[in-house]
Protein backbone atom coordinates (compact mmCIF):
# COMPACT_ATOMS: atom_id res chain seq x y z
CA UNK A 1 0.00 0.00 0.00
CA UNK A 2 3.22 2.37 0.62
CA UNK A 3 6.18 2.15 -1.00
CA UNK A 4 9.34 4.43 0.28
CA UNK A 5 11.88 4.26 -2.58
CA UNK A 6 15.26 5.84 -1.59
CA UNK A 7 12.76 9.24 -0.06
CA UNK A 8 14.90 12.25 0.34
CA UNK A 9 13.03 15.27 1.99
CA UNK A 10 14.83 18.70 2.82
CA UNK A 11 13.56 21.36 5.27
CA UNK A 12 15.02 24.59 5.27
CA UNK A 13 18.13 23.77 3.54
CA UNK A 14 18.30 20.41 6.03
CA UNK A 15 17.80 16.79 5.24
CA UNK A 16 14.97 15.50 6.99
CA UNK A 17 14.46 12.26 5.67
CA UNK A 18 17.54 10.71 4.17
CA UNK A 19 17.41 8.37 1.77
CA UNK A 20 14.69 6.27 3.23
CA UNK A 21 13.39 2.52 1.67
CA UNK A 22 10.12 1.35 3.39
CA UNK A 23 7.36 -0.87 2.46
CA UNK A 24 4.03 -0.87 4.05
CA UNK A 25 1.62 -3.63 3.57
CA UNK A 26 -2.05 -3.26 3.65
CA UNK A 27 -3.31 -4.64 7.29
CA UNK A 28 -0.25 -3.67 8.49
CA UNK A 29 0.22 -0.99 11.22
CA UNK A 30 3.34 0.97 11.71
CA UNK A 31 4.74 2.95 14.66
CA UNK A 32 7.13 5.09 13.98
CA UNK A 33 9.41 5.87 17.05
CA UNK A 34 12.98 8.00 17.46
CA UNK A 35 14.00 11.00 18.95
CA UNK A 36 12.99 14.18 18.25
CA UNK A 37 14.32 15.67 15.07
CA UNK A 38 14.62 12.09 14.14
CA UNK A 39 12.12 12.92 11.06
CA UNK A 40 8.66 11.35 12.06
CA UNK A 41 6.50 13.98 11.29
CA UNK A 42 8.91 15.00 8.26
CA UNK A 43 8.08 11.29 6.97
CA UNK A 44 4.40 11.14 7.67
CA UNK A 45 3.80 14.72 5.91
CA UNK A 46 5.33 13.33 2.90
CA UNK A 47 3.37 10.56 2.64
CA UNK A 48 0.65 13.09 2.87
CA UNK A 49 1.37 15.12 0.00
CA UNK A 50 1.91 17.98 2.52
CA UNK A 51 5.47 18.62 1.95
CA UNK A 52 7.52 17.81 -1.16
CA UNK A 53 10.14 15.38 -1.77
CA UNK A 54 13.31 16.26 -3.29
CA UNK A 55 14.36 12.95 -4.76
CA UNK A 56 13.57 9.70 -4.49
CA UNK A 57 9.06 8.65 -4.39
CA UNK A 58 6.52 7.51 -2.16
CA UNK A 59 3.46 5.61 -3.92
CA UNK A 60 0.81 5.16 -2.29
CA UNK A 61 -1.61 2.14 -3.56
CA UNK A 62 0.68 2.37 -6.17
CA UNK A 63 0.22 6.21 -7.09
CA UNK A 64 2.99 8.77 -6.50
CA UNK A 65 3.08 11.37 -4.21
CA UNK A 66 5.19 13.76 -6.96
CA UNK A 67 3.13 12.62 -9.97
CA UNK A 68 -0.43 11.83 -8.44
CA UNK A 69 -0.70 13.98 -5.35
CA UNK A 70 -4.41 14.56 -5.74
CA UNK A 71 -5.24 10.86 -6.19
CA UNK A 72 -2.38 9.96 -3.58
CA UNK A 73 -4.62 12.21 -1.06
CA UNK A 74 -7.89 10.57 -1.98
CA UNK A 75 -6.72 7.46 -0.69
CA UNK A 76 -5.52 8.40 2.71
CA UNK A 77 -6.72 10.33 6.04
CA UNK A 78 -3.71 12.37 7.95
CA UNK A 79 -3.77 13.60 11.55
CA UNK A 80 -1.04 16.60 11.78
CA UNK A 81 0.14 16.82 15.22
CA UNK A 82 -1.40 20.47 16.21
CA UNK A 83 -4.63 20.76 16.56
CA UNK A 84 -7.80 22.81 14.53
CA UNK A 85 -6.99 26.47 14.06
CA UNK A 86 -10.79 27.55 13.79
CA UNK A 87 -12.25 29.01 16.86
CA UNK A 88 -15.35 30.67 15.51
CA UNK A 89 -16.15 26.84 13.88
CA UNK A 90 -18.19 24.34 15.72
CA UNK A 91 -17.44 20.62 15.81
CA UNK A 92 -20.64 19.42 13.75
CA UNK A 93 -19.12 21.93 11.31
CA UNK A 94 -16.04 21.47 11.05
CA UNK A 95 -16.56 17.55 10.07
CA UNK A 96 -19.39 18.78 7.65
CA UNK A 97 -16.75 20.78 5.76
CA UNK A 98 -14.62 17.93 5.40
CA UNK A 99 -17.32 15.39 5.04
CA UNK A 100 -18.28 17.72 1.67
CA UNK A 101 -14.92 18.29 1.10
CA UNK A 102 -14.50 14.52 0.52
CA UNK A 103 -18.33 14.16 -1.77
CA UNK A 104 -20.01 13.17 1.23
CA UNK A 105 -23.55 14.56 1.16
CA UNK A 106 -27.01 13.98 2.06
CA UNK A 107 -27.80 11.17 4.40
CA UNK A 108 -24.70 9.92 3.78
CA UNK A 109 -22.91 13.18 4.85
CA UNK A 110 -24.95 13.45 7.66
CA UNK A 111 -24.32 10.18 9.09
CA UNK A 112 -20.75 10.53 8.39
CA UNK A 113 -20.95 13.42 10.94
CA UNK A 114 -22.93 11.85 13.43
CA UNK A 115 -20.23 8.76 13.71
CA UNK A 116 -17.24 11.38 13.62
CA UNK A 117 -18.64 12.99 16.69
CA UNK A 118 -19.13 9.55 18.59
CA UNK A 119 -15.05 8.73 17.83
CA UNK A 120 -14.25 11.98 19.10
CA UNK A 121 -17.05 11.25 22.17
CA UNK A 122 -18.65 14.49 20.94
CA UNK A 123 -22.47 12.33 20.21
CA UNK A 124 -24.91 14.50 20.45
CA UNK A 125 -22.43 17.83 20.92
CA UNK A 126 -22.21 19.13 18.06
CA UNK A 127 -22.38 22.83 18.67
CA UNK A 128 -19.61 22.42 20.73
CA UNK A 129 -17.16 25.18 19.98
CA UNK A 130 -13.54 23.92 18.95
CA UNK A 131 -12.01 26.21 20.71
CA UNK A 132 -13.46 25.73 24.05
CA UNK A 133 -12.72 21.57 23.55
CA UNK A 134 -9.82 20.21 25.67
CA UNK A 135 -7.40 19.38 23.95
CA UNK A 136 -7.48 15.79 23.97
CA UNK A 137 -11.22 15.92 22.65
CA UNK A 138 -9.62 18.24 19.78
CA UNK A 139 -7.40 15.71 19.09
CA UNK A 140 -10.01 13.04 18.61
CA UNK A 141 -12.20 15.10 16.28
CA UNK A 142 -8.55 15.71 14.26
CA UNK A 143 -8.71 11.88 14.15
CA UNK A 144 -12.11 11.61 13.22
CA UNK A 145 -12.35 13.76 10.36
CA UNK A 146 -9.10 11.57 8.90
CA UNK A 147 -11.05 8.67 8.71
CA UNK A 148 -15.08 10.02 7.64
CA UNK A 149 -14.03 9.09 4.05
CA UNK A 150 -13.02 5.36 5.59
CA UNK A 151 -9.53 5.85 3.79
CA UNK A 152 -7.28 2.75 2.90
CA UNK A 153 -4.61 4.55 4.51
CA UNK A 154 -4.44 6.32 8.20
CA UNK A 155 -1.43 8.58 8.81
CA UNK A 156 -1.07 10.03 12.16
CA UNK A 157 1.03 11.98 13.79
CA UNK A 158 1.46 11.72 17.75
CA UNK A 159 -2.13 10.22 18.20
CA UNK A 160 -1.87 9.52 21.90
CA UNK A 161 -0.72 13.14 22.76
CA UNK A 162 -2.83 14.74 25.36
CA UNK A 163 -5.02 11.45 25.19
CA UNK A 164 -6.08 10.28 28.77
CA UNK A 165 -5.96 6.15 29.48
CA UNK A 166 -9.70 5.85 28.17
CA UNK A 167 -9.27 8.28 24.67
CA UNK A 168 -5.94 6.35 24.45
CA UNK A 169 -7.35 2.93 24.73
CA UNK A 170 -10.64 4.36 22.08
CA UNK A 171 -7.74 5.13 19.58
CA UNK A 172 -6.02 1.83 19.72
CA UNK A 173 -9.15 -0.17 19.22
CA UNK A 174 -9.74 2.06 15.99
CA UNK A 175 -6.09 1.25 14.87
CA UNK A 176 -6.75 -2.24 15.75
CA UNK A 177 -9.90 -2.18 13.73
CA UNK A 178 -8.79 -0.42 10.53
CA UNK A 179 -5.63 -2.79 10.75
CA UNK A 180 -8.00 -5.96 11.05
CA UNK A 181 -10.26 -4.32 7.85
CA UNK A 182 -7.20 -4.69 5.55
CA UNK A 183 -6.40 -0.75 6.11
CA UNK A 184 -2.93 0.68 6.60
CA UNK A 185 -2.12 2.75 9.50
CA UNK A 186 1.36 5.01 10.41
CA UNK A 187 1.80 6.82 13.19
CA UNK A 188 4.25 8.55 14.24
CA UNK A 189 4.43 7.98 18.58
CA UNK A 190 6.67 10.67 20.15
CA UNK A 191 7.02 9.36 23.47
CA UNK A 192 8.17 5.62 21.81
CA UNK A 193 5.39 3.67 24.69
CA UNK A 194 3.77 1.79 21.54
CA UNK A 195 0.55 -0.33 21.98
CA UNK A 196 0.04 -4.11 21.00
CA UNK A 197 -2.15 -2.67 18.10
CA UNK A 198 0.98 -1.73 15.95
CA UNK A 199 2.05 -4.84 14.02
CA UNK A 200 5.10 -3.28 13.12
CA UNK A 201 7.58 -1.12 14.16
CA UNK A 202 10.14 1.64 12.60
CA UNK A 203 13.06 3.39 14.51
CA UNK A 204 14.31 6.66 12.58
CA UNK A 205 17.42 8.31 13.64
CA UNK A 206 19.12 11.32 12.51
CA UNK A 207 16.64 10.73 9.46
CA UNK A 208 17.54 7.48 8.31
CA UNK A 209 15.75 4.26 9.19
CA UNK A 210 17.91 2.39 11.97
CA UNK A 211 15.27 -0.43 12.29
CA UNK A 212 12.41 -2.17 10.78
CA UNK A 213 10.46 -4.93 11.87
CA UNK A 214 7.72 -7.05 13.64
CA UNK A 215 6.91 -5.00 16.98
CA UNK A 216 7.64 -7.55 19.55
CA UNK A 217 10.60 -7.69 22.26
CA UNK A 218 12.61 -9.79 19.69
CA UNK A 219 14.04 -6.78 18.95
CA UNK A 220 15.83 -6.29 21.80
CA UNK A 221 18.10 -8.73 20.83
CA UNK A 222 20.79 -7.14 18.69
CA UNK A 223 24.12 -7.57 20.55
CA UNK A 224 23.12 -4.51 22.96
CA UNK A 225 22.94 -4.52 26.63
CA UNK A 226 19.20 -3.92 27.76
CA UNK A 227 17.80 -3.13 30.85
CA UNK A 228 15.30 -4.98 32.99
CA UNK A 229 13.76 -4.42 36.02
CA UNK A 230 12.63 -7.19 38.46
CA UNK A 231 9.84 -5.88 41.28
CA UNK A 232 10.81 -8.44 44.15
CA UNK A 233 9.08 -6.84 47.66
CA UNK A 234 11.25 -6.49 50.70
CA UNK A 235 13.43 -8.81 48.60
CA UNK A 236 15.92 -6.49 46.71
CA UNK A 237 18.99 -7.05 48.71
CA UNK A 238 19.11 -10.43 48.15
CA UNK A 239 18.01 -10.14 44.79
CA UNK A 240 20.76 -8.05 43.83
CA UNK A 241 23.31 -11.16 45.18
CA UNK A 242 21.78 -13.48 43.46
CA UNK A 243 21.72 -11.57 40.12
CA UNK A 244 24.70 -10.52 40.29
CA UNK A 245 26.63 -12.81 38.76
CA UNK A 246 24.50 -13.28 35.41
CA UNK A 247 24.03 -9.52 34.96
CA UNK A 248 26.62 -6.33 33.24
CA UNK A 249 25.70 -4.54 35.97
CA UNK A 250 22.92 -4.63 38.86
CA UNK A 251 21.26 -1.64 41.03
CA UNK A 252 18.69 -2.13 43.55
CA UNK A 253 16.13 0.59 43.08
CA UNK A 254 14.45 0.60 46.36
CA UNK A 255 13.74 -1.94 49.03
CA UNK A 256 11.28 -3.97 46.42
CA UNK A 257 13.22 -3.54 43.02
CA UNK A 258 16.02 -3.99 41.84
CA UNK A 259 17.49 -2.81 37.73
CA UNK A 260 19.87 -4.90 35.65
CA UNK A 261 21.85 -4.92 32.59
CA UNK A 262 21.83 -7.51 30.17
CA UNK A 263 23.34 -9.80 27.70
CA UNK A 264 20.45 -11.26 25.95
CA UNK A 265 18.10 -9.99 27.78
CA UNK A 266 15.15 -11.87 25.85
CA UNK A 267 16.53 -15.09 27.62
CA UNK A 268 18.57 -14.53 30.23
CA UNK A 269 15.77 -12.43 32.08
CA UNK A 270 13.52 -15.94 32.86
CA UNK A 271 17.04 -17.53 33.62
CA UNK A 272 16.88 -14.38 36.86
CA UNK A 273 13.49 -15.28 37.70
CA UNK A 274 13.76 -18.78 37.83
CA UNK A 275 16.93 -18.82 39.71
CA UNK A 276 15.25 -16.42 42.29
CA UNK A 277 12.40 -18.50 42.29
CA UNK A 278 14.56 -21.17 43.50
CA UNK A 279 15.89 -19.21 46.01
CA UNK A 280 12.42 -18.39 47.71
CA UNK A 281 12.12 -15.03 46.52
CA UNK A 282 8.84 -14.01 45.09
CA UNK A 283 9.32 -12.39 42.09
CA UNK A 284 5.62 -10.16 41.27
CA UNK A 285 7.09 -8.53 38.13
CA UNK A 286 9.75 -8.44 35.49
CA UNK A 287 10.34 -7.32 32.52
CA UNK A 288 12.64 -4.38 30.34
CA UNK A 289 12.53 -0.83 32.20
CA UNK A 290 12.57 1.49 30.34
CA UNK A 291 10.19 -0.31 27.77
CA UNK A 292 12.29 -2.24 25.42
CA UNK A 293 10.87 0.11 22.48
CA UNK A 294 12.30 3.59 24.20
CA UNK A 295 15.55 1.43 24.55
CA UNK A 296 16.23 1.48 20.58
CA UNK A 297 15.34 4.96 20.36
CA UNK A 298 18.20 6.02 23.20
CA UNK A 299 20.63 3.69 21.27
CA UNK A 300 23.46 5.17 20.32
CA UNK A 301 25.63 4.18 17.09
Amino acid sequence: MIVCDQAIVERSGQVVIDRLSLTVAPGEAVAVIGRTGAGKSSLLAAIATAIPLHAGDILVGGRSVRGASDAVRRRLGYVPPLPPTCPAVRAGEFLALFAAAAGLSGREGRTAVDGGLATAGLAGRGDERLDRLPAGRCKLLLIARAVLHAPDVLLLDDPFGGLDPVDRRSVERLVDDLRLAGRTVVAAIDDARVPECFTTLAVLHEARLRHHGPADASAIVGGRPRRCRIHCPRRAEAAAAIVAPLAERVDVVDAHAIDCLLEDAAARLGELVARLVRAGIAVTAAGPHPSWTEQLVDDRE
